[in-house]
């Protein structure tokens, strides 16, 4: 987005597409030949009080004389927030002062806002980046505000986008997120207000199978196909996700396993590696808790391999045109459309997952409760092994 103004320009522009002398323009406003010169040079602008008259001459609103836009493009919002994300890794001052400034310039820009409300919830989460806590940085929790004054800057920017957005699937998101920075800062009727009626919409499933119908009649098998699958991306995610979260909160062994295995039958079956790369290690470490809580020793064990296997293997599959299921996704899921800076971010942000799951996998593998319940068995010291020599190997960079 460009950051001067170009009245001059778009008066040049304009007024050859009308075939007017700056002579003729220069008497209809009452100015010299001179000054129309100087203005389409660049060398000075307007009195304020021609700007609306040389708009009418033109026919323009006084934003399109100014050639001026709010709203970047999507490879510039991504290079920019890409910019605080780094900045904060070194210093979160600076990337929070840096983070004012962007908004305040953008105020308008709702894709950008979403972008920064992200970070700042993070940041209110006590972490430097998604994967990376606060306190591993020394003095990185005592260069910012507080959680609460971070978390009501993240509220304001959300409100502000949907004070201006007009698209609904902006408004959706925009409402999917403040409950979500809501939930962080445990705020639980606010967020639950918030998504009650967001859920409780009809569901969008025979509209969406519809529509995929009418896009075949009129020949449109590309929209048609580029529909089936984003809905069935969304469906499962949302039938993986459900698996996790149940496992967790049920705490039922049974239900652990038929879980887990459904989960994994449908993570194979539709390639989801290509679009969900850690998801194998997280529903088994899930299944793995909850069999050890059981005293369910030998399923327990087997669980925590499969996950930290999963982990030492990392993504695999992660091009979703790999899969003959996601082949139309594969444009959409590629950071590179929205620019090498976003690609680059990506990167980075990948290898910081990498290295979060390595961290966690050791926590939990030599936590008391695991040693307790297996400490002396030779399959869980094998796990134990495996583990201190991941935590030894470094992610790629």
């Amino acid at each position: 987005m460009s950051e001067i103004i170009n009245i001059g320009r778009t008066i040049a522009r304009e007024r050859r597409r009308k075939g007017v002398t700056q002579e003729a323009l220069a008497a209809h406003l009452g100015v010299s030949k001179a000054a129309v010169s100087k203005w389409e040079l660049c060398q000075s602008l307007p009195d304020v009080s021609l700007l609306p008259r040389i708009a009418a001459y033109f026919s323009l609103s006084l934003d399109e004389l100014f050639d001026w836009r709010d709203e970047l493009t999507q490879e510039e919002s991504a290079a920019l927030y890409a910019e605080v994300y780094a900045l904060g890794e070194k210093d979160l001052a600076a990337a929070h002062d840096r983070l004012h400034e962007l908004a305040a310039e953008h105020y308008s820009d709702v894709n950008l806002l979403l972008m920064l409300a992200s970070l700042l919830t993070v940041w209110a989460a006590g972490m430097v980046t998604p994967f990376t806590p606060a306190g591993e940085k020394d003095g990185a929790a005592d260069a910012l505000p507080d959680a609460s004054a971070l978390t009501d800057e993240a509220l304001a920017l959300l409100d502000r986008v949907l004070e201006v957005a007009t698209d609904p699937a902006t408004l959706y998101l925009a409402q999917q997120q403040k409950a979500t920075t809501l939930f962080q800062a445990e705020r639980h009727e606010e967020a639950a207000a918030l998504l009650e009626p967001l859920v409780r919409r009809q569901d969008a499933g025979a509209p969406t199978m519809l529509l995929a119908s009418a896009y075949r009649k009129l020949g449109r098998d590309d929209d048609a196909l580029d529909l089936l699958q984003a809905e069935r991306l969304r469906a499962a995610n949302f039938v993986l996700s459900s698996l996790v979260q149940e496992v967790g909160m049920r705490d039922d062994a049974a239900f652990a396993r038929a879980a887990g295995d459904a989960a994994e039958a449908v993570f194979a079956a539709l390639g989801m590696g290509a679009v969900n790369p850690f998801f194998s290690a997280t529903i088994a470490f899930e299944v793995a808790e909850t069999l050890r809580r059981a005293g369910e020793k030998d399923e327990a064990l087997a669980a925590l391999a499969r996950a930290v296997d999963a982990v030492a293997a990392g993504p695999t599959g992660t091009d979703p045109s790999d899969s003959p299921l996601w082949d139309r996704m594969a444009v959409r899921l590629d950071p590179a459309r929205a620019g090498e800076a976003w690609a680059e971010h990506k990167v980075r942000q990948l290898d910081d997952l990498r290295r979060t799951l390595r961290q966690q996998t050791a926590e939990r593998v030599t936590s008391p409760e695991w040693r307790d319940l297996a400490g002396d068995d030779p399959r869980y010291q094998e796990i134990a092994e495996a583990v201190e020599h991941l935590s030894r190997k470094k992610a790629p960079r």
